[in-house]
């Protein structure tokens, strides 16, 4: 059985972008991060469909948050609603 999964790449992205009152590009976090950009597109736009424990290590690491606040386990209903 598959379990699905949503990524918060974006909202934390925004969150850290409002606390420090700017704009970050991907590109910023890519250099940032060590991660390819076209990784980090993926997971803004919530498209990744295999979660790689270094991509999400390092993303813990640049945002500075837990496991949990990076990716959520999403309810069988919400996600037969999203189809």
């Amino acid at each position: 059985m598959t379990v699905p999964i949503r990524n918060n790449f974006a909202k934390l992205l925004e969150e850290k972008s409002r606390r420090e009152n700017r704009f970050i590009p991907l590109s910023e976090v890519a250099n940032a991060a060590r991660i390819a950009r076209k990784t980090l597109y993926k997971w803004e736009r919530n498209e990744v469909e295999e979660f790689n424990g270094d991509v999400a290590e390092k993303l813990l690491q640049y945002f500075g948050v837990g496991l949990s606040d990076l990716l959520e386990v999403v309810s069988t209903e919400h996600a037969k609603k999203k189809k």
